[in-house]
């Protein structure tokens, strides 16, 4: 099995409760002579449970695998006492962050809205991001393959330079995911 199929399904499975880090850890120390069990457990030390796709993981597996630093995943970006919006990935020093943008979110969005109210709210979020000084970089399943070496280039660039040197906002990582309901 592919190491980022493991990972995907580990994150998958903390997000929606089915099992911990620790139950992960357990059962890949069972299988340790089994062919392949090494990147078991590689895959079960990435996971942690806040990666709300499968996207969100091969993005993050493949900005680690780059030698990038790891962001940190699900963070609430606040401004002027309200919450500005949840980013899926977030670069505290450089005050840049990832959103990782599969189609079913414009073609089958969640809570009753239509696609058109889902792009509108994107935009207005990610101008409020912007005008905040924080850099936003969209990467879709493409970027994550054929796409990577230009994305990052992209992150590279951007993360070799500061963030704002005082924030209109504070950064505040989740501690679990959302699971997203129908």
């Amino acid at each position: 099995m592919a190491a980022g199929g493991r990972r995907g399904r580990d994150d998958a499975a903390l997000l929606a409760g089915r099992t911990t880090p620790a139950e992960l850890h357990q059962a890949t120390a069972a299988v340790r002579h089994w062919r392949g069990s090494g990147r078991a457990a590689r895959a079960t030390a990435l996971a942690d449970g806040r990666a709300e796709s499968p996207l969100e993981t091969r993005g993050r597996l493949r900005i680690l695998g780059a030698g990038l630093p790891a962001p940190e995943l699900q963070v609430e970006i606040e401004a002027g006492g309200r919450l500005v919006g949840v980013v899926d990935a977030w670069f505290e020093a450089a005050a840049v962050a990832v959103e990782f943008d599969g189609q079913v979110k414009y073609t089958d969005p969640w809570r009753g809205r239509d696609p058109q109210r889902v792009l509108w709210e994107e935009k207005r979020r990610e101008d409020e991001l912007r005008a905040l000084d924080i850099r936003v970089v969209r990467l879709t399943d493409a970027d994550t393959r054929a796409g990577w070496p230009a994305v990052e280039r992209r992150l590279r660039g951007l993360l070799a330079a500061p963030g704002p040197a005082v924030r209109q906002f504070t950064a505040v990582p989740r501690v679990r995911g959302v699971r997203r309901a129908g």
